[in-house]
């Protein structure tokens, strides 16, 4: 395994613990659906537009599962791996390196892949109303995670441990 590959392994591992931290720490209860809004988006985000599609699938997969995981919600592990993994990976696919509006557009399609993953998941866990009820806030989520990746983004290209990496 070369020096690089091990780089990135390590950049990804750490944004992951990084993002479960995060999410883990600042969590709001949404009782209709038995789930949390949170910052999980902001890693995803990140890994995704600075890293590409492949990075932003294994850090939106991992994050959504382990974060379930850990804060007490193993129903929703699948379906949050499913949903954050092809997130991650549109956004990455569609905005990594690219320009402002490529990113925007990027940000926005997988904010919508999440958005109405979860309509579908709270439908199948729980029924129609309580996948409506979580719109507002994993609209909030979202609109979170694009403010602290335009904070973040920018700082974390400019450190040599990550330029290139993600």
């Amino acid at each position: 395994m070369n020096n690089q590959r091990i780089k990135k392994m390590t950049t990804l591992s750490l944004l992951i613990a990084f993002n479960i931290a995060l999410s883990y720490i600042v969590k709001i209860p949404v009782p209709a659906t038995n789930g949390f809004v949170n910052l999980v988006e902001a890693g995803i985000f990140l890994a995704a537009l600075g890293g590409g599609a492949r990075s932003g699938l294994i850090v939106g997969g991992a994050s959504g599962l382990l974060l379930d995981l850990l804060a007490g919600y193993p129903q929703w592990m699948i379906f949050s791996l499913v949903i954050h993994g092809l997130e991650g990976w549109l956004v990455g696919l569609i905005g990594a390196k690219k320009g402002y509006w490529q990113q925007a557009i990027a940000l926005l399609i997988g904010a919508l892949v999440m958005i109405v993953g979860y309509v579908l998941a709270g439908a199948v866990l729980y029924n129609w109303a309580a996948g409506v009820a979580s719109i507002p806030g994993n609209i909030a989520q979202n609109v979170m995670g694009v403010i602290v990746v335009l904070i973040l983004l920018p700082i974390v290209k400019r450190l040599p441990i990550v330029n290139g990496i993600i």
